[in-house]
């Protein structure tokens, strides 16, 4: 191996230079929280460049788009140039298909869209109106489950096991989801993984050319691969087994959503040789919170043993208050993090987590009261792209890229009055399908015109004027959407009726002004060696909109996070994986919460001790747990008992604030529970 770049291994400990020098075979690196395991990654694929590996055959995957966009930057910073093969799961599956889904034989092809949740929902509702199934278990949110759990454990609606007449239900009607989906020309979230190793299994060659591609494989947050990420791992990996695994047994939160941190507990057994690595000083807190976080999680059994350790200057204890109500609790959280912002701290040091979101309401009419709303921001709420407006000229942009779209049609003549309903798109589309076109189309075709009374031929004549919308350019295209839809004009309108019309408009603007953002951010990067052969020319379809539409489709809620922004940070445990504060408060440590009502077998009362570790492992500096003793929730209000995790820590690392008989409102009787740890930022 060459000789390295000194500045790639600046600042290593032993145990990251050990997992930065490794080259060949596989090896998992068991990173503890705070440990620097984002630098050894990114100073691995740093390192490969250097060596003489070149940029495109290293496969580079994580889960967070947050997480995929610091890896690049940091590898760009320390080599000049960012391997176009990082990114997420689903991006570079996506990618995959964009080239090779016509392998698979099916209806779909390069255009496809990606469906979100509600475009599920909407067509598992269609679906379920026509089999006329009124059986609770029968709603959209519940089938829409099972057929996501399915996807994830890799079954196949062939496959679906069958014991009792709602198995045989849900099979058809997931029969019924995947007919439709092939139709569109649509994928899911998980289709984007399931096809892929189907791709990789039933197509040789495409196997073998992705095997050649990538002969260096790493994999960011192993604990959270689901069975078909552990396969799509295995099938790129091939006889080479050349995968460095990155990843915490401690940190594995994710069973709800598929993932199986066996992946990560029998990776030495799955592949053999592997060398294992610890990474165990940490470096984001201080020993007062890492020995209440580490006897925590010492508790769980299935775990690869580690002890963090820090060589930071100790800190203020963890801090325990007990309030007499949920209501308290968020009045004594406002008030903690208001009398701290005046000594000094900043309010974009503070986090404040939850186990779920119901409980964020009492939390954020505390901040209320205490006259900070405009000081805080919610992660987890109402995303942008979940708007109604955004969805609408979403609808727009999507049905260019996918003619076969039926989903965005609908929306299309649904989101402003046109006279065009439910019933006459259905025929529209029948029509469509008999002489083989898509609807999109056959709607602006003569023949299409011609199928339909006045208003459909209005609104063809709309969709033809669209269509002839230039898609090279993500913006370009955006801006021409938004200026032939009318929508702006149409929300202004109703500025009257509606307050919110205006804010609609500035939505709607901000799209626009997004896609001018990513425009500029991919002629940056100019995603050298196109879809990454590296002949070192830049690939023009990478500032197109098609590419505009996936990356909107895969953006996920922490990545709507604005670490930059000074306010406190309201979110779920899960949501606050892979992210840091200066202080944390973890909220609601009451049975029934955390550990959660659901949580019935060891198994899952592991993951919940796992899950209230992340929440103490992300506090640089203080961390405050609270416990309320009368709480209100799900239309009613009840006494709670205090959560069993709260026995299990270290009686004598914790300093415990009991109010739990103290109704009054009064902040300045409770100053000492957060007082006692007041250090200046």
């Amino acid at each position: 191996m060459p000789t390295p770049n000194p500045s790639i291994l600046d600042d290593l400990n032993p145990a990251q230079r050990e997992a930065v020098m490794h080259r060949e075979g596989p090896m998992l690196v068991v990173a503890g929280a705070g440990s620097g395991k984002t630098r050894v990654v990114t100073r691995r694929v740093a390192m490969l460049v250097a060596s003489g590996v070149r940029p495109w055959q290293i496969l580079a995957l994580t889960f967070t788009n947050k997480a995929a966009r610091e890896m690049r930057e940091r590898v760009a910073a320390l080599t000049g140039q960012a391997p176009p093969w990082m990114g997420t799961f689903h991006s570079i599956c996506a990618r995959f298909l964009r080239r090779d889904i016509s392998s698979l034989g099916e209806e779909r092809d390069a255009r496809f869209s990606i469906y979100d949740d509600d475009e599920q929902l909407g067509l598992l509702r269609a679906l379920l109106k026509q089999s006329a199934i009124s059986d609770a278990r029968f709603k959209p949110r519940p089938l829409q489950s099972r057929i996501s759990q399915a996807k994830n454990a890799g079954v196949a609606p062939e496959r679906y096991p069958i014991t009792d007449w709602v198995d045989e239900a849900t099979q058809r009607l997931y029969f019924q989801y995947e007919t439709n989906m092939r139709r569109r020309n649509a994928v899911d979230f998980d289709d984007l993984l399931g096809l892929t190793v189907r791709l990789l299994s039933t197509v040789p060659e495409a196997r073998e050319a992705y095997q050649q591609r990538f002969p260096f494989i790493l994999v960011d947050e192993y604990q959270d691969t689901n069975p078909v990420q552990y396969q799509l791992i295995r099938l790129l990996a091939g006889a080479r087994m050349n995968v460095h695994a990155t990843g915490d047994p401690d940190q594995s939160i994710y069973s709800w959503r598929g993932a199986d941190y066996r992946n990560i507990m029998d990776f030495q057994r799955d592949f053999p040789g592997t060398r294992l690595v610890r990474l165990e000083q940490n470096y984001r807190s201080t020993p007062a919170v890492l020995q209440v976080a580490n006897h925590l999680i010492s508790q769980n059994t299935d775990r690869i043993k580690k002890n963090l350790y820090t060589e930071r200057p100790d800190g203020p204890p963890v801090t325990l208050v007990r309030l007499a109500s949920d209501r308290l609790e968020g009045d004594w959280v406002a008030g903690a993090i208001k009398g701290m912002a005046a000594s000094g701290r900043a309010w974009g040091d503070f986090a404040v987590v939850y186990r779920t979101n119901a409980q964020s309401r009492a939390l954020e009419e505390g901040l209320i009261r205490a006259g900070l709303a405009a000081r805080y921001t919610i992660v987890g709420g109402i995303r942008y792209y979940e708007r109604r407006e955004v969805k609408d000229l979403l609808a727009h942009l999507k049905i260019l890229c996918n003619p076969h779209d039926f989903s965005s049609l609908e929306r299309m003549a649904s989101c402003r009055p046109t006279g065009v309903g439910e019933k006459t798109l259905a025929k529209l589309a029948e029509q469509a399908q008999s002489q083989g076109q898509a609807v999109f189309h056959y709607l602006i075709s003569d023949r299409g015109m011609a199928s339909g009374g006045a208003k459909l031929k209005s609104f063809a004549g709309f969709c033809r004027k669209l269509s002839a919308i230039d898609l090279s350019r993500a913006d370009v295209a955006a801006g021409q959407a938004l200026e032939i839809s009318g929508l702006a004009e149409y929300w202004l309108a109703q500025a009257d009726k509606d307050e919110t019309g205006e804010g609609r408009v500035d939505n709607l603007e901000s799209l626009v002004a997004r896609a001018a953002d990513f425009v500029a951010l991919k002629g940056q990067s100019d995603y050298a060696g196109g879809d990454g052969g590296g002949d070192g020319e830049a690939d023009p379809s990478a500032i197109g909109l098609a590419a505009f539409l996936e990356d909107v489709a895969l953006v996920a809620d922490v990545d709507a996070w604005d670490g930059q922004a000074d306010r406190v940070t309201l979110m779920s445990l899960h949501s606050a994986k892979g992210l840091e504060f200066p202080v944390v408060f973890i909220t609601g440590l009451e049975h029934g919460l955390l550990p959660h009502r659901n949580a019935a077998t060891p198994f899952q009362q592991e993951e919940e001790r796992r899950l209230f570790y992340v929440g103490l492992t992300r506090a640089r500096d203080l961390a405050f747990i609270t416990q309320a003793a009368t709480r209100f929730m799900h239309g009613m209000g009840d006494y709670t008992m205090a959560s069993p995790f709260l026995e299990e820590l270290p009686a004598k690392k914790i300093k415990s604030f009991d109010f739990a008989d103290d109704w009054s409102t009064p902040i300045r009787k409770w100053g000492k529970a957060w007082e006692h740890g007041l250090a200046r930022p």
